[in-house]
Protein backbone atom coordinates (compact mmCIF):
# COMPACT_ATOMS: atom_id res chain seq x y z
CA UNK A 1 0.00 0.00 0.00
CA UNK A 2 1.54 3.56 -0.80
CA UNK A 3 2.02 5.88 1.85
CA UNK A 4 0.04 9.32 1.85
CA UNK A 5 3.62 11.04 1.77
CA UNK A 6 4.42 9.04 -1.56
CA UNK A 7 0.68 10.08 -2.63
CA UNK A 8 1.21 13.76 -1.56
CA UNK A 9 4.60 13.25 -3.58
CA UNK A 10 2.91 12.16 -6.36
CA UNK A 11 -0.24 15.01 -6.69
CA UNK A 12 2.57 17.38 -6.71
CA UNK A 13 4.12 16.20 -9.53
CA UNK A 14 0.58 15.70 -11.15
CA UNK A 15 -0.41 19.64 -10.00
CA UNK A 16 2.85 20.35 -11.61
CA UNK A 17 4.48 21.83 -8.18
CA UNK A 18 7.52 19.62 -8.43
CA UNK A 19 9.54 18.13 -10.94
CA UNK A 20 10.27 14.48 -11.48
CA UNK A 21 14.29 14.44 -10.41
CA UNK A 22 12.66 16.48 -7.28
CA UNK A 23 9.72 13.65 -6.46
CA UNK A 24 12.48 11.04 -6.98
CA UNK A 25 14.78 12.68 -4.70
CA UNK A 26 11.56 12.51 -1.97
CA UNK A 27 10.42 9.63 -2.69
CA UNK A 28 14.28 8.21 -2.27
CA UNK A 29 14.47 9.91 1.37
CA UNK A 30 11.21 8.22 2.89
CA UNK A 31 13.11 4.63 2.53
CA UNK A 32 15.97 5.70 3.64
CA UNK A 33 17.33 5.29 7.30
CA UNK A 34 17.58 8.88 8.20
CA UNK A 35 13.23 9.30 7.63
CA UNK A 36 13.18 6.87 11.11
CA UNK A 37 12.57 8.72 14.09
CA UNK A 38 15.97 9.45 16.12
CA UNK A 39 15.14 9.20 19.68
CA UNK A 40 14.01 11.90 21.55
CA UNK A 41 14.45 14.54 18.13
CA UNK A 42 12.26 15.13 15.62
CA UNK A 43 11.23 12.49 12.63
CA UNK A 44 9.68 15.11 10.25
CA UNK A 45 9.57 18.63 8.54
CA UNK A 46 5.96 19.41 7.72
CA UNK A 47 5.25 22.13 5.31
CA UNK A 48 2.47 24.30 4.29
CA UNK A 49 2.05 26.51 1.32
CA UNK A 50 -0.78 28.47 0.59
CA UNK A 51 -1.48 30.53 -2.32
CA UNK A 52 -4.49 32.98 -1.56
CA UNK A 53 -6.04 30.90 0.83
CA UNK A 54 -5.82 27.67 -1.24
CA UNK A 55 -3.42 24.61 -0.64
CA UNK A 56 -0.32 24.87 -2.73
CA UNK A 57 2.09 22.37 -1.34
CA UNK A 58 0.91 20.12 1.78
CA UNK A 59 4.14 17.40 2.81
CA UNK A 60 5.61 15.53 5.04
CA UNK A 61 9.11 15.22 4.34
CA UNK A 62 11.83 13.33 6.45
CA UNK A 63 14.53 15.23 8.81
CA UNK A 64 16.90 13.96 6.20
CA UNK A 65 16.33 16.17 3.62
CA UNK A 66 15.72 19.28 4.88
CA UNK A 67 18.17 20.90 3.62
CA UNK A 68 15.51 20.06 -0.07
CA UNK A 69 13.04 22.30 1.34
CA UNK A 70 13.95 25.62 -0.27
CA UNK A 71 12.87 23.82 -3.93
CA UNK A 72 9.32 23.58 -2.25
CA UNK A 73 9.57 27.50 -0.66
CA UNK A 74 7.87 30.08 -3.46
CA UNK A 75 10.36 32.81 -4.80
CA UNK A 76 7.81 35.58 -3.38
CA UNK A 77 8.20 33.86 -0.02
CA UNK A 78 12.17 33.73 -0.01
CA UNK A 79 12.05 37.41 -0.84
CA UNK A 80 9.87 38.18 2.17
CA UNK A 81 12.22 35.73 4.48
CA UNK A 82 15.14 38.15 3.46
CA UNK A 83 12.95 41.15 3.97
CA UNK A 84 12.64 39.97 7.37
CA UNK A 85 15.55 38.96 8.06
CA UNK A 86 14.93 35.20 8.40
CA UNK A 87 17.92 33.02 7.55
CA UNK A 88 16.47 29.72 5.64
CA UNK A 89 19.99 28.08 6.35
CA UNK A 90 20.33 28.95 9.77
CA UNK A 91 16.60 27.17 10.58
CA UNK A 92 17.96 24.30 8.43
CA UNK A 93 20.75 24.30 10.82
CA UNK A 94 18.39 24.46 13.41
CA UNK A 95 15.84 21.49 12.75
CA UNK A 96 19.31 19.08 11.91
CA UNK A 97 20.49 20.03 15.75
CA UNK A 98 16.92 19.10 17.27
CA UNK A 99 14.53 22.59 16.79
CA UNK A 100 11.20 21.27 17.20
CA UNK A 101 7.34 23.25 16.60
CA UNK A 102 6.76 25.93 14.74
CA UNK A 103 9.88 27.21 12.49
CA UNK A 104 8.64 29.31 10.19
CA UNK A 105 4.96 31.33 9.53
CA UNK A 106 4.86 34.04 6.52
CA UNK A 107 2.31 35.62 5.32
CA UNK A 108 3.92 37.73 1.83
CA UNK A 109 2.15 40.72 0.30
CA UNK A 110 0.72 38.60 -2.14
CA UNK A 111 -0.96 36.38 -0.16
CA UNK A 112 0.99 32.93 0.04
CA UNK A 113 1.84 31.84 3.55
CA UNK A 114 4.05 29.45 4.28
CA UNK A 115 4.62 27.67 7.25
CA UNK A 116 6.98 24.82 8.48
CA UNK A 117 6.88 22.62 11.48
CA UNK A 118 9.16 20.07 12.95
CA UNK A 119 7.48 17.20 14.97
Amino acid sequence: MISEEKKQILQMVQEGKISVDEAMKLLDALETPQAISRAGEAAWIRVRIEDRGKAKVNVNVPLGLAKALVKFVPKDALKEMQEQNIDLDSIIQAIMEGASGKLVDILTDEGQKVEVFVE
